[in-house]
């Protein structure tokens, strides 16, 4: 055969080639670069070529589109070193006849270039139409591996997709029983998490159970099983119908198989996946066993970043509490206004139907829409007199102030809008950037009606507080002046169910 090389590590390069005319192969030839192989291509023709995925001037998946749309019929081989399921997809749709990965052994090539000379003889040389028939059912059974190893990985990245969109618990154990039900044997699952003692297990989900028919939500775990299953060496274990019964001693009857996958975070045992498989096969499948040790694996990550960001989450808003303890003790008549004004804001934006995501960020930055008060001079903030034009000025800064103080803190562009335009107004005549109407971010407009009432009926340096009436008549005076009228509404019905409670409660 005439072989090319397309290779940029010059010791590899020069090793296959040497090896190849050992194999009294007719002429091999070596590139550095994709475009050197290109231009050989252009001069002389080649029966085989083998390609590394990564040159220095171009992705080897491109010249492999280039050298097939050259010659569609010249088998190519891609080698790497650092495969993907991505690439190998890529290549084999591109039309690469296999996949070396390395570091490979000479015996390696040796067997691909049989089998490429076969392809090549079938399609050359016109063989009878029982070669053809036998080489068709080669095709097909490769194919059919190709297929089962693309569906394997696809699963793979399927089930690390499903997992990594998953933020709780709470929907974690739910979704790896069914990943794991997804399986082609697996009948019934569920899902118990190991408490410290270990003596039993709780169960957190199930799949693919009848009603009335799962296991219990607590099970007793017998000692020898318990040390195969949660031990420090444990791996997954196949446990058969008859041996269930002794294995958990309050366990229903099943004719099935059962396989138990444990779950540890970092070494230590956390839960238990247990799978019903309907084949009645104490072996299982090697695709079905990557599979769910995959799934385990993941899961466990899942769990430990979890519980990192709960960590975090935790840190976080200890740093937003101190925040607004320093803002409410340098502003002595702003007491819980902040935790008032989030409350009142967060139901009339319940109300209006925002979102679940929407509400809890209305709950993590209500507290600080105030939070720029801290670069306020306390002379200003503490004023028993109106202020001068030149004080309110300087008070009208404090969005902004605020904005840029928790600029560090990692807040979303949607968490920080909020600080910075709670003060505009609907006809643009707001602070500090003279938004308009819809321009103004929809939590903003809604703090902005519930921080008016509660500032209005609170008592201030300067002012008594107003009664409640007096506040929500010169909230329906400022309608669709300064206030956002959808938003206004969805108050009044806050104010509303405020004033029936505190009725109540008389």
């Amino acid at each position: 055969m005439k072989i090319l090389i397309v290779e940029d590590d010059v010791m590899l390069g020069e090793l296959l080639q040497e090896r190849l005319l050992r194999l009294k192969h007719e002429r091999v030839r070596v590139c550095l670069t994709g475009v050197e192989a290109f231009q050989v291509l252009n001069e002389e023709a080649f029966d085989c070529a083998f390609v590394d995925l990564r040159l220095p001037d171009m992705d080897g998946l491109q010249l492999l589109t280039a050298i097939k749309e050259h010659d569609h019929g010249l088998p190519v081989v891609m080698m790497s070193g650092f495969p993907t399921m991505d690439h190998t997809i890529e290549a084999m749709r591109k039309g690469a006849s296999d996949f070396l990965t390395k570091p490979f052994t000479l015996q390696d090539v040796a067997l691909t270039l049989q089998r490429i000379m076969k392809e090549r003889q079938l399609l050359l040389q016109n063989l009878s139409l029982q070669l053809e028939i036998q080489a068709r059912k080669e095709l097909e059974q490769v194919n059919r591996k190709l297929e089962s190893r693309v569906d394997e990985h696809s699963r793979l990245f399927q089930i690390s997709k499903e997992i990594d969109e998953i933020h709780s618990s709470e929907d974690l154990y739910p979704r790896i029983v069914h990943l794991a039900s997804s399986l082609e044997s697996v009948e019934k699952v569920s899902f118990f998490l190991a408490p410290q003692d270990r003596s039993s297990l709780v169960g957190m989900a199930n799949c693919g159970w009848k009603p009335g028919d799962s296991w219990p939500q607590r099970i007793e775990i017998s000692e020898e099983r318990r040390q195969e299953l949660l031990g420090n060496c444990a791996t997954h274990a196949v446990i058969g119908p008859e041996e269930i019964q002794r294995s958990f001693k309050n366990a229903p009857q099943t004719d099935s198989i059962l396989s138990c996958w444990p779950m540890r975070i970092r070494g230590e045992p956390f839960g238990l996946l247990m799978a019903f498989h309907n084949d009645g096969s104490r072996s299982r499948p090697s695709e079905e066993t990557r599979l769910l040790d995959f799934l385990i694996t993941k899961a466990s990550l899942a769990v430990e970043n979890m519980a990192l960001y709960e960590s975090l989450v935790s840190n976080f808003y200890g740093i937003l509490k101190s925040l607004v303890n320093a803002l409410e003790a340098k502003d002595l008549y702003t007491g819980k206004h902040s935790e008032r004004v989030t409350r009142y804001a967060t139901d009339a934006a319940r109300i209006l139907g925002c979102s679940g995501a929407q509400l809890e960020t209305l709950e993590t930055v209500g507290y600080l829409h105030d939070i720029g008060k801290i670069g306020i001079c306390d002379s200003i903030l503490n004023k028993p007199g109106p202020l001068s034009i030149d004080e309110y000025e300087t008070v009208k800064k404090h969005p902004s102030i605020g904005d840029s103080i928790v600029s560090e803190l990692g807040l979303s562009p949607e968490e920080r809008s909020i600080i910075r335009h709670h003060h505009e107004r609907w006809d643009g005549a707001g602070y500090p950037d003279g938004l308009t109407g819809e321009q103004i971010p929809l939590l903003a407009r809604v703090l902005s009606v519930a921080d008016a009432f509660d500032a209005m009926t609170s008592k201030r340096a300067y002012r008594n507080a107003m009664s409640r009436d007096q506040a929500l008549a010169e909230l329906l005076k400022n309608r669709c002046k300064q206030f956002d009228p959808s938003a206004l509404d969805a108050f009044l019905e806050v104010a509303e169910k405020l004033s029936a409670d505190e009725d109540k409660s008389k």
